[in-house]
């Protein structure tokens, strides 16, 4: 589309902090449940990720790799998430189990590294919660889908307050014209789709990641013309990207198992009694 990068994440930060408000909005109002622990600390953390990566990460990288580090490390993600889900009626959770203060400092620190990926291409915090609940936490996708929207209409709504108020250029003149001509469809069916989700089994919701996912890698490989510089950084990624989660899923499976050894029948939200019934 010609559209440059500044731009984009621009037009994506505005656009965001209308639609996913909305489906939040959305999301209160038919009380879905969310993970409320990943919604306090990776929101604080992503708010200063965002700020550190407006300020200082977004002028370190050309645009090519800033989409490319972006679609590569997710579709690593989307990868290990299918290994993940190949395990049938596998145990999931409403909320973290047994919430602590290491818990507190992952999701910390995954927030803050979601801030930098929302700041540098305009979305990033949502996949981040998304992939520590699911991998490690091993919270259920029908649980950690609404977080992540929640998640991400309080980032975007920080991000665009801090590109238009507190930067001397503010937000790029262009993402004006394409917020005004795109927000009345946004702020209608964002909510739409939030309450749609509602109703999808888990499995369904993690088929649509590995699909999106995939979608944005073939597409950047068409788009973005390849040098050998970039083809190197696209691998390392993909495959440092799916030995980290990989290595997060085992020590999610790790986790589970001490849980259910230590206490079995006292599992926060968990689902054990519907997996063992064959109904998840």
């Amino acid at each position: 589309l010609n559209i440059s990068p500044a731009v984009a994440r621009d037009f994506s930060l505005m656009i965001q902090s209308c639609g996913m408000t909305a489906a939040a909005f959305t999301i209160f109002w038919m009380q879905i449940k969310l993970e409320k622990h990943s919604l306090v600390f990776c929101s604080t953390g992503a708010a200063a990720g965002m700020i550190f990566g407006l300020e200082v990460v977004d002028a370190a990288l050309s645009p090519p790799q800033k989409k490319l580090s972006f679609v590569c490390i997710w579709f690593s993600f989307a990868f290990a998430l299918f290994l993940l889900n190949r395990e049938h009626k596998r145990t999931t959770f409403d909320q973290i189990p047994k919430f602590g203060v290491w818990q507190a400092a992952v999701l910390l620190a995954i927030g803050f590294l979601g801030g930098i990926f929302s700041a540098v291409a305009g979305s990033g915090v949502d996949i981040c919660s998304f992939s520590i609940l699911s991998l490690l936490f091993r919270v259920s996708e029908k649980v950690s889908t609404p977080t992540s929207i929640v998640l991400m209409a309080i980032n975007t709504c920080v991000g665009f307050y801090w590109r238009q108020m507190m930067t001397d250029t503010g937000v790029e003149e262009d993402a004006w014209g394409y917020l005004i001509v795109c927000v009345p469809v946004v702020v209608i069916f964002a909510p739409l789709g939030s309450i749609i989700s509602s109703h999808f089994h888990r499995q369904v919701l993690a088929a649509l990641v590995y699909l999106l996912d995939t979608i944005a890698l073939v597409t950047a490989f068409v788009v973005i013309p390849m040098t050998v510089e970039l083809g190197i950084i696209s691998g390392s990624l993909l495959v440092g990207g799916f030995v980290i989660f990989f290595l997060m899923s085992k020590a999610g499976q790790r986790l589970l198992q001490q849980y259910e050894k230590d206490s079995p029948e006292h599992l926060p939200g968990t689902e054990d009694k519907l997996v063992r019934q064959g109904a998840v």
